[in-house]
């Protein structure tokens, strides 16, 4: 993991290389929160990525599904917004969040 990953880690805070527009506002950065989600949490990503139709292969290893799971700590740190917001980050932002989830859950885990 590069210095920038482990920064955002501690920071909570992706950088996005190309802003969106979230209810008519600029977004230059996401906060999000690993940290406070909790088994329901995790049990909604895992609902919310199977009601969009994309299977989970293996959950330490699924790109999907992390940046499913970087939605749902976006989400649980900004509650007035929705994963469709964030899956309208461009390909190499969401990229990005979806190290952050693996990382945090599997990567760095203490198992």
């Amino acid at each position: 993991m590069n210095e920038k990953m482990v920064e955002a880690l501690k920071t909570n805070v992706l950088t996005l290389t190309k802003p969106i527009f979230i209810d008519g506002k600029e977004v230059k950065e996401l906060i999000y929160d690993f940290e406070s989600m909790t088994a329901r949490d995790k049990l909604n990503v895992g609902k919310r990525i199977k009601s969009d139709g994309i299977p989970i292969s293996v959950e330490e290893l699924d790109t999907d599904y992390h940046m499913y799971l970087f939605a749902g700590a976006v989400v649980k740190a900004n509650p007035e917004m929705d994963m469709s917001d964030v899956f309208r980050l461009s390909a190499k932002d969401i990229q990005k969040g979806a190290k952050l989830a693996r990382s945090f859950f599997y990567v760095n885990s203490e198992e």
